[in-house]
């Protein structure tokens, strides 16, 4: 793998050690999550960095092809179906965790559980998005050689 792709799989590798981690809790009821405190401190956290995660290699990615930056973190999202890194409809799908990403680290004190819940429950497309990005890394590298 050329090194200008080295941060992007580190990133992703972290996506996966947080989806790990989050799969299980899915198979928690809604009402045990609404009650423990300490597991909504470890979704809300795990969250954040899984779609950090993704707004961080859709920059890279965006800077290393030397396209147009976007304005928001949304629309680094949205790039990458644009970009055929991702497909489009899973970039438009994903492109709302940006948005929860800011909640989350933003208006931290109002964080709606319920919608922390339901991503919680919508993790199949951060690790599809992970998948995509990966073989996009693999096909860049197979072009330089």
């Amino acid at each position: 793998m050329p090194n200008e792709f080295s941060g992007i799989e580190r990133r992703l590798d972290e996506l996966d050690e947080r989806l790990a981690r989050l799969h299980p809790l899915q198979a928690t009821a809604r009402a045990e999550f609404a009650q423990d405190p300490y597991l909504r401190d470890i979704v809300e956290r795990n969250l954040e960095v899984a779609a950090q995660t993704c707004i961080g290699t859709s920059h890279r990615i965006i800077a290393l092809l030397g396209t147009q930056k976007p304005v928001s973190y949304q629309d680094v999202i949205l790039k990458m179906g644009d970009l055929s890194v991702v497909p489009v409809d899973l970039s438009r799908s994903l492109a709302p965790s940006a948005g929860f990403r800011n909640v989350l680290v933003h208006d931290y004190v109002a964080i709606d559980w319920d919608i922390v819940y339901c991503n919680l429950q919508q993790l199949k497309d951060l690790a599809e998005s992970a998948t995509h990005r990966r073989s996009w890394l693999r096909q860049q590298g197979e072009d330089l050689d």
